[in-house]
């Protein structure tokens, strides 16, 4: 028997088959074929189950129940040979009319539970309220709105207990409403580079860094804006067991100024003073601190301040070079007696230096030799140490400021260790960025001999110093002390040999006012010849400037030596 008659057509093999060759088997009839060959790969139930067909159902989630089993009565219809049913049937094909949309079945949120208490289910809620759980949201839960009926307010005390520790033990609620913060004025802008000319003086513009040039008021600290009597919101009861802390705080430290500004009465500013007397240098150093302790050293009387200084003594080195701290200690050169400034002062003997070339203690430096000029030797001695420390000071940042002070201060006859190595040196310290405002200073303050010196050094090369940035400040400064300066009588031979050194020769096209007109530094200079300039020397200066009037208006600084030529004529009255 052959394998085909043996197995029939189904299962016959012509591996098997050794009675004869080889015949394919017949092709399988159409209506037996798996639907997915007939049906364009889309199943199609109907058509099985009316050729009656049941064979193999090749689904690989064949038998896994689906989330909507059990709900759906047409995936239910056509599970025995798909458990998916037909997707595009069950929702585009199938008549859902007359059905509700589906429900979410009920269930329990556990989110709810912290309102259960307060919140009971209203009465005649249905399967635990839309939101399950037994009970509805809270009122305000969600879109805003009224609550849902049947709520009413909360019982007395729901809600969280403040934090432990929390509000301080020594800070009840204020007695009286907070005050709306002051409004401050902003801070005045800065001017910018060389020439910039400010409103209320026209010649202010020129001056730099170092100190010199007009010396800018220090700006009122962010810290210490005083305090208005509306703006109280402490009293001082509150802030009395805790004053030390508050003075280092800055609502506190604002209140406790307020206070010893004339507001607090001798057994309020007697207790002030024994609450801070022990802490006096640790508030020295703080940001809002060192502000309270400055008021002590205005409102303390003598035996007051005398404690207060016992406490700061030993310590005044290191205050002085405290961001803060400096500021305690100048208040002390400025209110204190003065055998209480001596002692002080004497805890520097031995480090003037450092205090100068210290970014905060060349303001302490500053202070004692403002109110203890007549002590100030050691700061002299230091100084004037030799030529070179005289020098080194005058080009340092800090140390010309000390210089500076020094020749405002103090006798002339007292500073020859100081000046004579700097006028030696007018030439290069002219040129320096910082020793030039001591140059200029002694220019103004120092002694004849120095000034006459100094315009004489100038004059040699007054082309070469009026085209730098730096030392044409200085000439300008000349300029100004040989013609306008109590001195300006007995420097007239100076001044006559600066201006001649300036115009040059009558014929001369290089001369060094020509070059000044139109170089970007020595326009300047050029405009304070024009200003300064009398007699002889404003004829020649008028009559070349009207020479070189086309090129000057198309030139950008020979616009301003224009400016400069019309304003000296309506002085002199020539317009």
């Amino acid at each position: 028997m052959s394998h085909y008659d043996r197995y029939g057509p189904e299962r016959y093999d012509s591996r098997y088959d050794r009675s004869g060759p080889y015949q394919p088997p017949p092709p399988e009839p159409q209506d037996r074929q798996p639907y997915w060959r007939h049906s364009g790969g889309r199943e199609d139930p109907d058509a099985r189950r009316s050729n009656g067909y049941e064979g193999e159902v090749r689904d690989p989630y064949a038998g896994v129940p689906t989330s909507r089993a059990g709900q759906d009565p047409y995936l239910d219809a056509d599970r025995r040979y798909n458990p998916y049913g037909d997707p595009e049937r069950r929702y585009d094909d199938r008549d859902y009319r007359g059905y509700p949309p589906p429900q979410p079945p009920p269930g329990y949120d556990p989110y709810y539970d912290p309102y259960r208490q307060h919140y009971p289910p209203p009465p005649g809620a249905y399967g635990g309220g839309a939101y399950g759980g037994g009970y509805y949201p809270p009122p305000g839960y969600g879109p805003y709105g009224p609550p849902p009926p049947g709520y009413g307010p909360p019982p007395p005390g729901y809600g969280y207990p403040p934090p432990p520790g929390y509000p301080p033990p020594h800070y009840p609620p204020p007695p009286r409403a907070y005050s709306p913060e002051p409004q401050r004025d902003p801070p005045p802008k800065r001017g910018g580079g060389k020439g910039q000319k400010s409103k209320k003086d026209n010649n202010s513009g020129r001056g730099g860094g170092g100190g010199g040039g007009g010396k800018r008021k220090r700006e009122a600290s962010p810290e210490n804006v005083p305090m208005e009597a509306g703006e109280v919101r402490l009293n001082f009861s509150e802030v009395l067991p805790r004053l030390v802390k508050a003075a280092q705080e800055q609502e506190g430290s604002r209140f406790l100024q307020w206070k010893l500004s004339g507001n607090a009465s001798d057994e309020e500013r007697t207790q002030i003073f024994e609450k801070v007397l022990p802490d006096v240098v640790q508030l020295a150093n703080d940001a809002f601190g060192n502000f309270v302790v400055q008021k002590l050293f205005e409102a303390g009387n003598d035996q007051q301040l005398g404690d207060l200084v016992s406490k700061v003594k030993g310590n005044v080195l290191d205050l002085s070079k405290d961001k803060y701290g400096c500021r305690v200690v100048q208040k002390m050169m400025e209110k204190l007696p003065q055998n209480l400034k001596l002692d002080i002062a004497s805890e520097m003997v031995d480090n003037v230096i450092e205090c100068i070339e210290d970014m905060n203690g060349n303001h302490v430096i500053q202070k004692v030799v403002e109110n203890l000029h007549p002590e100030v030797d050691f700061i002299i001695d230091a100084v004037s140490r030799n030529s070179e420390t005289a020098e080194q000071m005058a080009s340092h940042i800090y140390g010309c400021r000390i210089i500076q002070r020094l020749l405002e201060n103090c006798e002339l006859d007292r500073l020859s260790g100081v000046l004579d190595p700097i006028v030696t040196a007018a030439s290069k310290l002219s040129k320096d960025k910082h020793a030039n405002y001591v140059v200029q200073c002694i220019l103004q303050k120092g002694r004849h001999d120095d000034k006459r010196s100094i315009v004489q050094t100038i004059s040699q090369n007054v082309l070469e110093f009026s085209k730098n940035k730096v030392s044409s400040n200085v000439v300008e400064k000349c300029l100004e002390v040989t013609s306008d300066g109590p001195d300006a009588e007995s420097l007239e031979e100076e001044r006559t040999a600066l201006f001649a050194a300036v115009l040059g020769s009558p014929g001369d096209q290089r001369a060094p006012i020509n070059q000044l007109m139109t170089d970007k530094f020595g326009n300047y200079t050029a405009q304070r010849i024009i200003q300064y300039s009398r007699g002889d020397d404003w004829k020649e200066l008028r009559r070349r400037i009207e020479v070189l009037e086309k090129d000057l208006k198309n030139s950008p600084t020979g616009r301003h030596i224009l400016t400069a030529l019309e304003k000296k004529k309506k002085a002199e009255g020539e317009a």
